[in-house]
This record gives structure tokens, C-alpha cells and sequence, in this order.
């Protein structure tokens, strides 16, 4: 079960790196622009499907995340570097294998005893693993680029991480410098120079994973404005890439075979009179090869997120 852990943190990744902005029609500069005492109530909801191919033997397996948290902005110094105290209200999951069906794990950490009761062995236990996540604090302090300067677990906060069972990796995955390092190979950086609508920017980092050494680039654009439930928003459109540049594997792991293909594209809106980013979509699609004795294992992983922001 660990796997369904591992999900977990893309999602909160992404919470922690997609970008805000200001009205864009008058070339302003594209940057966080948090104020000292805003909160915000953030809904990320991730979908995904693991296809798997040997031989004739095909296998599938869909997953569904959602992660509530709470947002409070607590400190912005004179040069934009915003603090921010996130924290984890509740976490539902929900994995199915139609193909064997008494392995489906369904669980929702605000729900009722009585629901609770309702809840498979295996669903109940993975409930109690992931609890001690809900209420952590974490302290994220972000450049007005988007770039993470630090992050701080609250002595509480590292005491609870410290108790969580290590077989699922949730203790190293969510220590100061396990989320530092996801953050810093996946945060979005803005460009510091003024844009007007058509205009576009890239980001590209090096990163290294099991299958190899990759630039991952990304492309941003400035799509224009549309009017939803009579809110002004601005239109942002990104596409991802992966370009392999090295077949060195990532330190301490070995090549577990190769990517094959990935490509990703989504949309956030921008509220342009109250200046914060108010949702967003991505999906990608990765297809991935590994040996297994003397057959080949193909999974193609698809996924979506979508991110919703509340000020209150």
C-alpha cells in the first residue's frame, strides 16, 4: 500500500507551487502578491489511472485523491517573501482494481464513527497511519517569484512526523528536508520582466529520477480573459515536457527501466480584481517501460488536478 502515499505528496506540491498574479492587461509583473492576515480555504483534487501491460495480461488501477487545507498568510517582508502557514484539514482517498475488487481501500478522515465501522481492514488501517498528518502545520516561506526560500515543521509538527509508521516512507517524505527537496524540482519560478497578454515564458530545471537524469520544461502563456460566475479572470496556459539527458540514475537508486513519454498541459485563472489564483487544472500522461525476467512491463499513468481557492 505504500505506493498510495507516494501520490499523496505530488498533490501537495503542487498546492505549495503554482503562482499567483496581478491584472496582466497593464504589463504588470507576474507575482505572488499575498498580504499579511489573508486566508484561504484550497481543495486539490487529483484523479489518476495506472494502466499495465504483460504480455496479453493488462491490469488497472484508479486512484482518487482530495486534500482540504487551510492557508494562513502570516508575515510578508518589504521585499514580497511571503510566510505561510499551511495546514491539513482532511485527506479522502478512494483506489479501485476492477479486476479485484476485495482490494478496493476507501477512507475519509473526517468521517463519522459510524461510517468509519463501515470501512474495509485494510482501509481502516491505512485511516489510522495517515490521521496523524491531519491539523500539521507547515511554514513555507516564498519568494514573490514563486521560488521557496525555506521550509519550517513546528517542533509539534516534526514530533508527529517522527511517530508516523516508517514503512509507508511518510516520515521521510514529509520531514524539512524531503519536502524541501520536492519543492525545489518541481516550484514554478516567474519571470521578473513585464508581460502583456500573448506573451509567453519557460522554466526549465534539471531533475533526477529512476529512470534517468531529464530537463523538464515548461512553457506559460498568457491566454487572455474570460468571465466566470461574473469574476474577471486571467487565463494562464502551461505545457510540460521531460527531455531525457542522461541515463545516470538518480543517486542512491538504480535504473528501474525507462520513460518512454511525457507530456502534460493545463490552465490556471487568475480573479484579476482581488489578484490570487482562484483554480486551476493540469493533466499529464507518462508511459514508462521496465524489464521483468524476460518480459516487458508497460504502464501508462494518466492524471489530473484540479485546485480550487477560496479567500475568506
Amino acid at each position: 500500500m505504500k505506493n498510495i502515499f507516494v501520490n499523496i505528496v505530488p498533490i501537495f506540491v503542487v498546492i505549495l507551487s503554482i503562482p499567483v498574479s496581478q491584472v496582466f492587461a497593464q504589463a504588470d509583473v507576474l507575482q505572488w502578491k499575498f498580504q499579511k492576515g489573508d486566508h484561504f480555504d484550497v481543495t486539490l483534487v487529483q484523479t489518476s489511472k495506472a494502466e499495465t501491460k504483460v504480455d496479453s495480461r493488462e491490469t488497472s488501477i484508479d486512484n482518487s485523491t482530495t486534500i482540504v487545507m487551510a492557508w494562513n498568510v502570516t508575515d510578508v517582508a518589504d521585499g514580497g517573501a511571503a510566510t505561510i502557514e499551511q495546514s491539513i484539514v482532511s485527506i479522502e482517498l478512494a483506489v479501485a482494481n476492477p479486476a479485484i475488487p476485495a482490494q478496493a481501500v476507501k477512507f475519509d478522515t473526517s468521517a463519522t464513527a459510524d461510517i468509519v465501522d463501515e470501512y474495509s481492514k485494510s482501509s481502516k488501517t491505512l485511516l489510522k497511519q495517515i490521521k496523524p498528518l491531519i491539523g500539521l502545520k507547515f511554514n513555507v516561506v516564498m519568494l514573490p517569484t514563486g521560488e521557496i526560500k525555506s521550509i519550517e515543521l513546528p517542533p509539534e509538527t516534526a514530533t508527529a512526523i517522527n511517530q508516523l509508521p516508517e514503512t509507508v516512507r511518510l516520515r521521510s517524505l514529509f520531514s524539512a528536508k524531503g519536502i524541501k527537496e520536492i519543492l525545489g524540482a518541481s516550484a514554478i519560478i516567474l519571470p521578473t520582466k513585464s508581460l502583456d497578454q500573448g506573451d509567453s515564458w519557460t522554466d526549465e530545471k534539471e531533475v533526477a529520477t529512476a529512470f534517468g537524469k531529464f530537463n523538464r520544461n515548461r512553457t506559460y502563456s498568457l491566454v487572455g480573459k474570460k468571465t466566470v460566475d461574473g469574476d474577471e479572470l486571467a487565463e494562464i496556459r502551461i505545457d510540460a515536457a521531460m527531455v531525457p539527458v542522461s541515463e545516470a540514475a538518480a543517486p542512491g537508486s538504480a535504473l528501474q527501466g525507462k520513460l518512454v513519454s511525457f507530456s502534460g498541459s493545463g490552465n490556471l485563472y487568475v480573479d484579476i480584481e482581488n489578484g490570487f489564483m482562484k483554480t486551476s487544472s493540469f493533466s499529464n500522461k507518462l508511459k514508462t517501460e521496465r524489464p521483468y525476467r524476460e518480459k516487458q512491463i508497460e504502464t501508462v499513468v494518466t492524471n489530473t488536478i484540479k485546485m480550487t481557492l477560496t479567500k475568506k
